[in-house]
């Protein structure tokens, strides 16, 4: 699908690597330094409600300054969560802490990329509608 998307239009697919980057490190950022409760301790044990709902807030925002309709903007953001939450369930399901140690602490090159899972489905619906 990310191969399609490239071929239709770059610049929805650099959005795509953006937004999924973005969201991943204001998440990151916000939940280390705010903290608070956990929202599924037993899938992603670091993942704070505070982190993922700035991230959310931030990423829908930012979307729709790009001129995303504010609802689609919302849906994306909620969906990079979902591919964040279905990547670290695999992993605990498989028993491993990261896909790989090439970045250490951030879970490897697949949980940067993990939020892209879902959203590429739903940018190749809005390029195709």
């Amino acid at each position: 699908i990310l191969f399609n998307i490239l071929s239709i239009d770059r610049n929805i697919f650099y959005i795509i690597l953006f937004i999924s980057f973005f969201n991943d490190t204001t998440a990151y950022i916000f939940g280390r330094s705010i903290k608070g409760p956990l929202i599924t301790p037993n899938i992603s044990p670091k993942k704070t409600w505070s982190g993922t709902v700035i991230s959310f807030v931030l990423s829908t925002s930012l979307l729709f300054f790009l001129k995303f309709d504010l609802f689609f903007s919302a849906l994306i953001s909620i969906f990079l969560f979902l591919g964040d939450i279905f990547f670290s369930y695999i992993k605990r399901f498989l028993k491993i802490d990261d896909f790989s140690s090439l970045l250490k602490s951030h879970g490897g090159i697949l949980d940067r990329l993990d939020s892209i899972f879902f959203i590429t489905i739903i940018f190749q619906l809005y390029l195709i509608i």
